[in-house]
């Protein structure tokens, strides 16, 4: 399908792009002759400010992977203007999504780390870390889960970016197994991506067909859910 060799593409782009206006900064501040603590606080300040425009973008392009997959299901056509149109049009909504799930996830995690640092609970056994990962990585997956069709949501219903998290946390409650099953099956696709040579297999074949999957089950099934 044309959208998945398109979104990889784009991700590179913006990447080497923001690693090209590093280095360009880089060489600026050096022929200038700035001081070190300067350039390397100016530098700070410029990278934190990419990885904020890389965020929004690759919001942007995640979103619009979904849309483009879901015009495929319904027989509409895709390519790279209107992968570009609505990635670049809708990108702050997907941000917005991903910002609000981010922050969640830090609203739970963050006391988790302060009592395993400030109790320096790593002193009184190792196996401690393990249980406070374990326990993380737990609560990542349930607001992962929560929030796992948000951006379906956004693309199918055509609402605002709250009421999408809403309608699928509403989703989720309504079929919460069914949903569990799905979206399981599609977080095993997604950890294939990160074993090498199989990646390549299941991102351009497998990936497709889970996220397909999913806009198809909650298409299926939302209505329900929603009302």
């Amino acid at each position: 399908m044309l959208p998945t060799f398109i979104a990889p593409i784009f991700f590179v782009i913006t990447i080497g792009a923001s690693i090209g206006v590093l280095l360009l900064s880089f060489l600026i501040f050096s022929a200038l002759g700035l001081d070190s603590g300067i350039t390397l606080l100016a530098l700070g300040v410029l990278g934190a400010i990419l990885v904020l425009i890389n965020w929004i973008f690759t919001s942007g392009y995640c979103g619009s992977l979904i849309n483009e997959y879901y015009r495929a299901l319904h027989h509409e056509s895709v390519g790279v203007v209107s992968f570009m149109n609505y990635a670049f049009k809708h990108a702050p909504m997907f941000f917005v999504i991903g910002l609000v799930k981010a922050i969640v996830i830090g609203f739970f995690l963050t006391p988790l780390a302060m009592i395993y640092y400030f109790l320096n609970l790593g002193s009184i056994s190792g196996l401690i870390l393990y249980f406070f990962v374990a326990v993380s990585l737990v609560i990542i997956f349930v607001i992962e889960f929560l929030f796992s069709f948000s951006f379906i949501a956004y693309v199918e219903k055509k609402v605002k970016p709250f009421s999408a998290i809403l309608i699928s946390l509403n989703f989720i409650k309504e079929m919460h197994f069914r949903a569990l099953v799905v979206y399981v099956l599609y977080c095993i696709v997604v950890m294939s991506l990160f074993v090498p040579l199989l990646n390549i297999i299941m991102y351009f074949v497998f990936y497709p067909i889970a996220v397909s999957a999913m806009i198809r089950f909650f298409e299926k099934q939302s209505m329900r859910a929603y009302y």
